[in-house]
């Protein structure tokens, strides 16, 4: 089981953002002096003087090994393909693990496992930030390193635990539950991060008691915790999950770029377009300058959006090009829409079109944004104070505007820090400096374990009945240990004790169940899924059931779910490793 180790055995706190689009680290000192903040520096894996994080890009040659990471993976890979070679190159990874998807699809459509794909990106970035401590400091001891992944707050046990096995495959830790791992929830670290880097008027203004939501819009996902203040804006930050964290898992900047593709497809054409998804070159470069067109858009200024197209080179003609413009325009009499040729080989995107590619994210962002601000009034008879906007799809002029526009009032204020995109690194490593300024969370889920108990004709069906040694029991039952939607402290921890039914017993095999459903009987019932398992020893055949006794402790207020068994004697300690087979 992962449990906090004691603070004072760490000297350091590297926290690793390992974003769909974009991946950054940052180191930090345990120790802070009195008075003042701590000391956090953000750095870029690929070192790139024009920003804190690089592109999530991994470059592998053709057998499967690595070659390179991040922009170097991208600057190689536009190398290997003018030299008429090929390499896999593999961007947006990150949502496969989303789907749980055994392999990564590289740009030209062959695949590798997602685990090697996703550890060797942790190890190149882990390698990074230990020279760069080494270059600091001298010498860096492993073990008084504490590691911090950041992880969106969607995300379930399955996910998490992926993550820690490609961790531990990176080599940044000795074994899946080692100790000196944090997993940080994203928009958790965030809202760390904007309490405690926020201008001093604005930290006045945070208050005890006051809510704060956390809008963490990134590439892939749009993560949103809403948490309220434990503390007065002189102490140590402290908070708890006021609502249960939600979102939208498909909603990041990168589906922005799903839309901009599916235009494309339909001015191209089926054959043009299947071309234009072959050049695996072109499509990089038409992709790296539609990002920064996306960047800057902001439809409430005179702004041309000029798409270049002249990478596609002997398959766009220039004749060709106006000739799908003329297609297009009489195809779509909306003159809001129509495109212009500039030059040989651009178009002018107008801005409603370009709007067209933002607004089903948006829609979908505002409409979540305002069912939590109902919900904490419904449910919880508080209004939120503060919406807190971070993540590199927050940098948008765009998005901001819309969610000021939509939300912001004299009672409610939106506040974006100076850099959204590296606000999660920022607070993942306050989050490794402090893990317990999270004081509870709230259970996404039900959690418990498979027993038997004594039958009750009254409450237990007659097709549960089991009779074993003479005794009649109810097979099957759900026995809960936390509940959905009920809060769990950071340091709480769920103790039960059983006994086996028979007396012979040797082994004692326990199952971890969860479901969405607040209250269960059986673990058969609907929407009930297996969340692992373990069997331990209890002891010899002719001793009896008393002295076979097992407790079972599950520890939920962390950001992962750990659980152990230990027998009577205390001689067996068993961790139990979530298989995830139908969660």
């Amino acid at each position: 089981m992962a449990i906090l180790k004691d603070d004072t055995s760490y000297t350091h706190v590297i926290a690793i953002d390992f974003g769909t689009g974009a991946s950054g680290y940052g180191i930090a000192p345990m120790l802070v002096e009195a008075g003042q903040k701590p000391r956090i520096e953000v750095f870029n894996p690929c070192d790139d003087l024009d920003d804190q994080k690089t592109s999530t890009a991994i470059l592998f040659d053709d057998e499967g090994n690595f070659l390179a990471f991040g922009t170097h993976a991208l600057q190689r890979y536009a190398e290997i393909l003018d030299d008429e070679e090929s390499a896999l190159l593999f961007q947006s990874y990150k949502m496969h693990l989303l789907h749980m998807d055994e392999n990564a699809v590289s740009l030209d459509a062959r695949e590798l496992p997602l685990m090697k794909v996703i550890s060797e990106s942790l190890k190149y970035i882990a390698d990074k930030a230990v020279e760069k401590l080494t270059e600091q400091i001298g010498k860096v001891i492993n073990s008084k390193i504490r590691w911090v992944l950041t992880v969106p707050a969607l995300w379930g046990e399955d996910h998490k635990q992926f993550m820690r096995k490609a961790a531990m495959n990176a080599g940044i830790i000795d074994s899946l539950n080692s100790p000196n791992l944090l997993l940080s929830l994203e928009p958790e670290g965030a809202s760390i991060q904007c309490r405690e880097d926020a201008e001093e008027n604005i930290r006045n203004s945070l208050d005890k008691d006051k809510i704060v939501m956390v809008l963490d819009c990134g590439g892939g996902t749009v993560d949103i915790t809403v948490h309220k203040l434990m503390c007065e804006p002189e102490e140590n930050f402290l908070c708890e999950e006021f609502l249960p964290s939600s979102g939208g898992c498909e909603w990041g900047s990168k589906y922005v770029d799903a839309h901009f593709e599916k235009f494309l497809e339909k001015l191209f054409g089926e054959e043009l377009y299947a071309d234009y998804k072959r050049n695996a070159l072109a499509r990089l470069e038409i992709l790296k300058h539609f990002e920064m067109l996306k960047r800057k858009f902001n439809p409430g200024k005179e702004e041309r959006s000029r798409l270049q197209l002249s990478y596609l080179g002997d398959d766009l003609s220039s004749s060709r090009l106006k000739e799908l413009i003329e297609e297009w325009n009489s195809n779509i009499p909306d003159p809001l829409i129509q495109l212009k040729k500039r030059g040989a080989s651009g178009i002018d995107i107008p801005p409603t079109l370009m709007k067209s590619f933002f607004e089903p994210l948006f829609e979908k962002i505002t409409e979540k944004v305002n069912e939590l601000m109902q919900e904490s009034v419904s449910s919880k008879g508080e209004e939120i104070n503060f919406i807190f906007m971070v993540g590199g799809f927050s940098e948008s002029p765009y998005l901001k505007a819309v969610i000021k526009e939509t939300f912001e009032r004299e009672d409610l204020h939106i506040l974006v820090p100076r850099r959204p995109q590296v606000s999660v690194i920022r607070g993942a490593c306050l989050f490794g400096i402090n893990p317990r300024s999270i004081t509870s969370r709230i259970s996404k889920k039900t959690y418990g374990i498979n027993t038997l108990t004594t039958f009750d004709p009254e409450k237990h069906p007659e097709e549960k009945k089991v009779i074993i040694e003479g005794e009649e029991f109810c097979e099957d039952v759900f026995d809960a240990f936390v509940k959905k939607d009920h809060s769990v402290g950071i340091d709480e921890v769920h103790v039960k004790t059983y006994c086996p039914v028979r007396a012979r017993q040797t082994v004692m095999r326990i199952i971890f169940y969860c479901t969405e459903q607040e209250d269960v009987l059986f673990i058969d019932d609907e929407h009930v899924e297996q969340l692992g398992e373990l069997s331990i020893d209890i002891g010899r055949p002719f001793q009896s059931v008393e002295d076979k006794t097992v407790k079972v402790t599950l520890v939920f207020g962390a950001t992962n779910i750990s659980a152990t068994a230990t027998n009577f004697e205390g001689t067996e300690l068993r961790n139990c490793d979530f298989k995830f087979e139908s969660s």
